[in-house]
């Protein structure tokens, strides 16, 4: 029996919340899109594994990721008996950018909400990890990583709104954000909805864990 380190990478890029997958080249499921992932070797740990994926497969180092959980059936995978254990990461659209880590026809960022055809069970670790995802994004320093440059109240609402799927009263989103005191003013205005101006704000330096909903 073996073992496999499958990766969820969650990021934003234009207003979407996305995730990270690659196109498979040979059968099964030849031009299906997967999660990266590895096998676990007689000589490495699982966290080992990941952080190699994650690194050699992707193209970025030095990204935080948390388990989700053990996928055991027995016929996950058609041509030999493997466990997976999946992970999930979140990167800023910054970081990837900076990283110089490039899409093309093999790999792509999808939607969560608009996923292609997914092959082997990771339609499956997808939608336990986004619903661990919710959790995760409740806490004030999972979405500073999310955002660690200006933005919008509305923007945030909005990637909530996505994770969640469900519908958020603006007012009360907004009270609760300037409540915690998270957040600071930038001094700068973008244009809106309507032509009217939008205030940029930014994440303060050193914030504590908060649940935030």
């Amino acid at each position: 029996m073996n073992i496999e380190a499958l990766v969820s990478i969650f990021t934003i890029i234009d207003g979407k919340f996305k995730i990270l997958l690659f196109r498979k080249k040979k059968d099964p499921y030849k031009g299906y899109w997967i999660l990266p992932s590895d096998l676990l070797g007689k000589e490495n740990t699982l966290e080992e594994v990941v952080e190699d994926c994650i690194t050699t497969k992707v193209g970025l180092s030095n990204l935080e990721y948390d388990q989700v959980g053990a996928f055991s059936e027995l016929d996950r995978n058609p041509s030999k008996r493997i466990v997976g254990i999946a992970f999930f990461s979140i990167v800023d659209s910054t970081t990837i950018e900076l990283s110089g880590v490039e899409t093309d026809e093999g790999m792509q960022w999808f939607d969560i909400d608009n996923l292609p055809k997914i092959g082997y069970d990771h339609q499956q670790i997808i939608k336990a990890t986004v619903e661990e995802l919710k959790n995760k994004i409740n806490h004030s320093l999972a979405l500073k990583k999310l955002f660690p440059s200006d933005f919008t109240l509305p923007e945030i609402q909005k990637i909530y709104e996505q994770i969640l799927g469900v519908e958020l009263d603006r007012r009360n989103f907004r009270k609760k954000f300037v409540k915690a005191d998270l957040i600071e003013e930038t001094g700068d205005k973008v244009t809106g909805m309507n032509g009217r101006p939008a205030t940029l704000y930014r994440f303060r330096e050193d914030i504590e864990d908060i649940m935030l909903f």
